[in-house]
């Protein structure tokens, strides 16, 4: 056999390269291992959940509307109670905004999914513009699972992968995960117990093993 490295004629028992000392050995276990990271351990596709979205959204609406009412001055039941017709409006722009708001997140939803390979996690987001991101294990941190009481009424929850830059801010409700921080924010996971469990040792084997 011939070496790699420089073409040098060597034995094919031999590890070394008699010449330049090329390592074949550990060439063979560096290609397996970047191969191995081109393998899917485990995919994570959120669930749209049609319930635990509309009342997500409906309560957030609510929150903004009297928020932008005492901004302004505005006291919405006296105006409500004086011209009933406000109330009606009301009511259909909540409507449309939410019925808009949940057709587009059940399209992101369903381009959205989490790849675990063996040293790192990707991020794809193909709605509208392709997006895509990865973290690698060494970086994490810590791996959580929480549950809102909306989430548990509705047997959802959420996983946060934080890295030592994350923020460890729990407000953002956003479908994903990158944006603005350095963790991922994974929503929607039903059997949240189960999945956290799977993603939490494939993140602690592969940072052990990077």
């Amino acid at each position: 056999m011939f070496c790699r490295n420089c073409g040098t004629e060597m034995n094919d028992a031999a590890r070394f390269c008699p010449k330049c000392g090329y390592d074949r050995m550990g060439a063979m276990q560096q290609n397996k291992k970047v191969i191995e990271n081109n393998v899917i351990r485990f995919q994570l596709k959120p669930t749209y959940n049609y319930a635990y979205k509309f009342f997500s959204i409906l309560w957030n609406a609510i929150v903004w509307i009297f928020v932008i009412s005492i901004f302004i001055r505005l006291r919405l039941l006296k105006l409500w109670i004086l011209f009933p017709i406000t109330f009606f409006v009301t009511i259909l722009v909540l409507g449309i905004y939410i019925v808009i708001k949940m057709a587009i997140e059940k399209q992101q939803y369903n381009n959205l999914e989490y790849n675990f390979y063996t040293t790192k996690v990707e991020y794809v987001d193909g709605f509208v513009n392709k997006e895509q991101k990865e973290l690698k294990y060494k970086y994490v941190r810590e791996v959580t699972m929480t549950q809102s009481i909306l989430e548990r009424l509705f047997s959802l929850g959420t996983i946060r992968i934080f890295t030592n830059a994350s923020s460890g801010n729990y407000g953002n409700n956003s479908h994903n995960n990158m944006k603005g921080r350095n963790g991922i924010y994974i929503h929607c996971v039903n059997n949240v117990q189960e999945q956290y469990r799977i993603i939490k040792q494939i993140i602690d084997e592969g940072s052990q093993g990077d």
